[in-house]
């Protein structure tokens, strides 16, 4: 690309980050958790707004609160480009993880705080700042000339959740989506600096296994030794899941897939996951093969008593919720029923157990060689002055590019965002850094230049 967009792209981005700073505080302040449960539904209906008057702002058309098939509600915006000019659907999720424990947090979460060069706050990264990330771009292309294409926007309210709200509605609406190319904004760079796209994302189950061994609770003085304890079966039944090295072992599954692309190395990976001096990884063969690549399971919850205000009894009943993360080329329909099979075979002592499937997301491989992704490469480069893009995998799940792959075959879809590993994303503390958001603002704006040149030619 010549100097001269790129030169006025990026001063129009850096003019616009202070607004971006503000939005993306008005956005973190809604505690947008999708679960009624934890937070009020209000939270997510307020940030859900917020979307819908940023984009009507804009100058989007058709922009409407989508009430999905899981009770929440994903933001719609369309807004027409040149005639005969290609279609790309931007999305992003406003609905955030719970931030866990507050009192761990050093600012509060949904307060966005600025220390050390980094903003703090739930979903800044994860993917409010995606929501800020398509806004600034499109904002400095319409300073600049205008949007050389037709724009959809969907920002999901219930992807953290995984209950699938918006992946049924774009089943039941399918012409709603369709779109020349989509950019995912919600998977990261490598590492901050390094501009990277992401190629295959691993599936995701979630299960709830019950175990159940007594009618009641009992002094476990007076019965402790011969009661089979529903706690202790849950955990045989939990270490089932790994093996001595602690890789994931499900019957039925296979786990020794390697990963052939960007590899990371392993020290990299202990300081980006704050590994403990002298605790070890688990599992075996390369880093990438292991988060990329194979099967991972990982607890996430356990209902038992807790420590402070526990008696002395052997519990009658236990609980947990389970994760499984499958790598592209495993269906998640079969891994959940390998997983339930295992679970179930897995109880000591004739122990009743019960699995219910709470949410299920199928893996994701994308086609690297499409023309969207040469565009993208060029505007990564001149965005990232001159560093050539990255092919990576990301471990985590993106349940809705399986249904937009599905209901638009002939789409090009190009993964991007916001949390690269000092984000911390799901975890306390959580950040963007507002150097990515500038640049990947840019990168966008860039690449919706050069895809929309692209099909003129």
């Amino acid at each position: 690309m010549s100097q001269e967009p790129l030169l006025a792209l990026t001063e129009a981005v850096a003019g616009l980050m202070p607004r971006a700073r503000t939005e993306l505080a008005e956005l973190v302040s809604y505690r947008s958790v999708a679960d009624p449960r934890q937070f009020p539904r209000e939270e997510c209906e307020k940030a859900a707004r917020w979307v819908a008057d940023a984009l009507r702002a804009e100058g989007f058309e058709d922009v409407a609160l989508l009430d999905t098939p899981d009770g929440t509600q994903s933001v719609y915006g369309y807004l027409p480009g040149p005639e005969g000019a290609p279609t790309v659907l931007l999305y992003a999720h406003y609905d955030v993880q719970p931030p866990l424990d507050e009192a761990a947090w050093v600012s509060p979460p949904f307060e966005l705080t600025e220390r050390e060069g980094r903003w703090y706050g739930r979903g800044a990264a994860d993917c409010k700042g995606g929501v800020l990330m398509h806004l600034t771009a499109l904002r400095a292309l319409r300073a600049n000339g205008g949007v050389p294409v037709s724009v959809k926007v969907i920002a999901e309210g219930s992807e953290e959740q995984g209950t699938g709200g918006l992946e049924r509605y774009a089943e039941q609406h399918p012409r709603l989506l369709a779109a020349d190319a989509i950019v995912i904004g919600d998977t990261g760079n490598f590492r901050v600096g390094l501009p990277t796209v992401t190629a295959t994302l691993r599936g995701m189950t979630l299960v709830e296994v019950a175990v159940d061994t007594l009618e009641g609770n009992l002094h476990s003085g007076q019965f402790g030794g011969a009661a089979p304890d529903a706690l202790a079966a849950l955990i045989r039944i939990l270490d089932s899941l790994r093996d001595e090295s602690g890789a994931t072992t499900v019957d039925g599954l296979a786990g020794d897939a390697t990963w052939e692309g960007l590899q990371y190395e392993e020290g990299l990976f202990r300081a980006d996951a704050k590994v403990l001096d002298g605790v070890g990884l688990v599992g075996g063969g390369t880093v990438a093969d292991r988060i990329w690549a194979r099967p991972a399971v990982t607890v996430l919850g356990i209902d038992c008593p807790p420590v402070v205000g526990a008696t002395p009894s052997v519990q009658a009943g236990a609980k947990a919720l389970v994760s499984l993360r499958v790598p592209p080329g495993v269906d998640a329909e079969q891994a959940q029923k390998a997983l339930a099979a295992h679970l179930e075979a897995a109880a000591p002592w004739g122990a009743r157990v019960e699995v219910t499937p709470r949410g299920q997301g199928q893996p994701f491989r994308a086609d690297t060689t499409s023309p969207a992704y040469a565009a993208m490469a060029r505007a990564l480069r001149d965005a990232y002055d001159g560093q050539e893009m990255q092919i990576a995998g990301q471990g985590g799940s993106i349940p809705l590019c399986n249904t937009l792959a599905s209901l638009y075959p002939e789409a090009e879809i190009l993964l991007i965002g916001l949390s690269e590993p000092e984000a911390q994303i799901h975890a306390v503390n959580e950040s963007v850094s507002p150097e990515e958001l500038r640049r990947l603002s840019i990168a966008e704006a860039l690449f919706l230049l050069n895809y929309a040149a692209d099909k003129q030619n």
